[in-house]
């Protein structure tokens, strides 16, 4: 069979009439490009490799066959499906996203993640047709005999490149040994590496590969930094808020120091904002996620909590309140706006001491980021040529105690 036509419309699949209702609901109508090839694939019982960006709606790439296949199962009371996701966080959102696919169904998810109680996260497991799991809660529970997975027949991992990033690579091989050889297995990731590559060799049998051009993204987001003196910060993001965002927004900093400075400074200014770092409970943590993507504050500060793979649609912009310290991290960040169809924009505060930084992270990206001199506090060239005489000096002497 050819997987490389077109589909574009959902209602030409002929899906599940609960399935298409809450697909109408969430005004999910024409395929994206990484769904056009891979329902199809999945559909048939394929094992798939999916490579597509952040955005580009890769979860229902893979939801909406399986609870296809979920429905029309003669043994469809038994846990058959297993997904496996880096952060608590992306538990959250995916299981998010697939309760409001099966909304009307009786499909149950049970989903295991550090931070919730072991009691309250099995309570749904003897009913569940599906798991989303972190790699590690899902060993707890297997190492301690709470959970078996012998029925599993579909395995998705889900943000491969991620897992494989936070050491997860063991975890995984260990989690696909327990499982019944006979299953279709789904990668899925927005970045192919070499050691995904070696893993698909070994644990794929005659996969599909779904590559979707990373480019498609980048014209999506219009990027631009802002030089300016670190004391002047603050009074630039309340002029970009002001006069330059519109909507939704979410601030990048370094520290837990910095989110809580900023947070306020936000709110002396009256900007309904919430700062969100992994020192704060889970539950605190999933009620901030929640209130910003009901809209109910405009403004998120955080950590490199945020980087990857939370999904908020419709967010306008991300400010980068300092230069980010890798070229991947600053992709991450900005991957959070721009999403699917829509546009977005990427702010980056530049002051003098991070200058070359800035410097060495574009050539690393291999572009150069357009200069946004159309705001008051722009920093003056005398600044920088001095911060750029004095910087070396600073930095031997801090490399010399680090050592």
């Amino acid at each position: 069979m050819d997987f490389t036509f077109i589909i574009l419309n959902f209602s030409t699949l002929k899906l599940d009439k609960f399935l298409s209702a809450n697909l109408e609901k969430q005004k999910l109508s024409s395929l994206t490009s990484v769904q056009e090839r891979a329902i199809p694939a999945i559909l048939e019982g394929r094992d798939c490799l999916a490579i597509a960006p952040t955005g580009t709606g890769k979860t229902e790439a893979y939801a909406i066959p399986i609870i296809q296949r979920l429905r029309t199962k003669v043994t469809a009371d038994r846990l058959s499906v297993l997904v496996l996701l880096p952060t608590r966080e992306l538990c959250i959102q995916t299981q998010q996203r697939i309760s409001n696919l099966i909304e009307g169904m009786d499909l149950i998810i049970a989903s295991f993640y550090g931070g919730g109680t072991y009691e309250s996260q099995l309570e749904l497991y003897p009913q569940a047709h599906m798991i989303l799991a972190t790699p590690g809660r899902l060993l707890d529970f297997l190492d301690q005999g709470n959970i078996d997975l012998k029925t599993i027949d579909t395995l998705v991992v889900d943000e491969f490149d991620q897992l494989l990033d936070l050491g997860f690579a063991l975890d995984i091989n260990k989690i696909i040994n327990k499982l019944p050889a006979e299953r279709q297995t789904i990668f899925s990731s927005a970045t192919k590496t070499a050691e995904i590559e070696k893993i698909v060799r070994k644990k794929l049998n005659n996969p599909v590969e779904i590559i979707i051009d990373t480019a498609l993204k980048k014209g999506q987001i219009e990027e631009s930094v802002m030089y300016v003196d670190k004391n002047d910060k603050k009074s630039l993001l309340g002029h970009l808020l002001e006069n330059r965002i519109s909507r939704q927004a979410i601030v990048f900093t370094r520290t837990v120091q910095g989110v809580e400075r900023i947070e306020t400074a936000l709110n002396r200014s009256g900007v309904s904002c919430l700062a969100l770092y992994g020192d704060k409970s889970q539950q605190k943590r999933e009620e901030i996620i929640a209130q910003f993507r009901r809209k109910e504050v405009r403004v998120l500060i955080a950590t490199d909590l945020l980087a990857r793979g939370v999904d908020f649609p419709d967010l306008e912009a991300i400010i980068n309140y300092e230069v980010p310290d890798s070229p991947e991290l600053y992709t991450h960040r900005i991957g959070r706006t721009g999403r699917s169809e829509a546009d977005g924009k990427a702010f980056t505060f530049c002051d003098a001491e991070d200058n070359e930084k800035w410097i060495k992270l574009q050539l690393s990206l291999k572009r150069q980021i357009r200069i946004d001199d159309q705001h008051p506090y722009l920093l003056s060239w005398e600044k920088m040529l001095s911060s750029s005489q004095t910087n070396p000096r600073k930095g031997s002497s801090k490399s010399r105690k680090r050592r």
